[in-house]
């Protein structure tokens, strides 16, 4: 199963502040697209998710996990529309011989109170700097803002 303790990301997006629209509590349902090794990935999931921030930093709650994020966004001028959240998170950790690194790339349009988009989440599994396993997901999230700012 996929590790759920706070760290903080750092990511692209494409606009200059965060939309305000994307704050407040969110009832998000992710269910997995595709995957070359479904049987490690969650086939469906069910979480509230508290967005809040500001400026570039978008912190991330999840109520269910009780992870936490700090996300901070850099912007992308050339693709302001202020609908959109799209960051990218690396992770890497060491388990004895195996360096696991973990990525993810989450992309989110904004549409009132539903946001749509899709996860993407990579593993890669490496013995001694030489990969030997990658395992892929990608979901198709949707949030419906239960409460905050619109």
């Amino acid at each position: 199963m996929l590790d759920a303790r706070a760290e903080t990301l750092k990511g692209g997006a494409v606009y200059d502040v965060i939309p305000k629209g994307f704050f407040g509590i969110w009832h998000v349902t992710s269910k997995m697209q595709s995957s070359n090794n479904p049987r490690i990935f969650n086939k469906l999931s069910v979480d509230i998710w508290n967005l809040s921030g500001g400026g570039n930093v978008l912190i991330l709650e999840n109520s269910m996990t009780g992870a936490k994020s700090s996300i901070q966004i850099e912007s992308d001028l050339d693709k302001l529309d202020g609908k959109t959240l799209k960051f990218n998170r690396r992770k890497e950790k060491k388990e004895g011989k195996y360096t696991f690194v973990e990525k993810e790339s989450p992309e989110f349009v904004l549409d009132g109170n539903i946001f749509r988009g899709f996860d993407t989440f990579i593993i890669e599994k490496y013995e001694n700097n030489k990969l030997i396993s990658k395992d892929i997901v990608k979901y198709i999230v949707i949030g419906q803002k239960i409460s905050g700012e619109r």
